[in-house]
């Protein structure tokens, strides 16, 4: 191999070097990348399922199971809300539930926006 040749095939070698590099740390840019990325994060939030429910309950008319459904709420805290509403004839307002024993300012806090009293939203 002459020098010519040499000089050529090193050029050569550095030009395939480049490409090949260019071709593993190239990552394309699609037009719509963060539309999809957030359609993915939505569609990822859409599918975990946290036993929450799905809409608000109105803590007037809801049963047992129902009441069950909001986070927090168990057996006996629901028995004892449906006991309060029928001794009080309901819930005028959402932080009445407060009155119930075992709900206090924290737990009404964690569960004021999965329920409603029917037509009053009160706080």
């Amino acid at each position: 191999m002459n020098k010519s040749e040499k000089i050529l095939f090193a050029i050569f070698l550095l030009l395939s070097s480049v490409i090949i590099l260019y071709n593993i740390l190239y990552i394309p840019s699609l037009p719509n990348a963060d539309v999809i990325k957030k359609e993915l994060i939505f569609q990822e939030i859409d599918s975990e399922d946290d036993g929450s429910p799905d809409k608000v309950i109105d803590i007037n008319s809801a049963s047992l199971d129902d009441l069950k459904k909001i986070p927090g709420i168990g057996d006996s805290t629901a028995k004892k809300i449906i006991d309060y509403r029928e001794q009080n004839g309901g819930f005028s307002y959402k932080s009445e539930i407060m009155n119930i024993s075992g709900i206090g300012q924290k737990k009404f806090e964690n569960i004021k926006k999965y329920i409603s009293v029917g037509e009053k939203t009160n706080e």
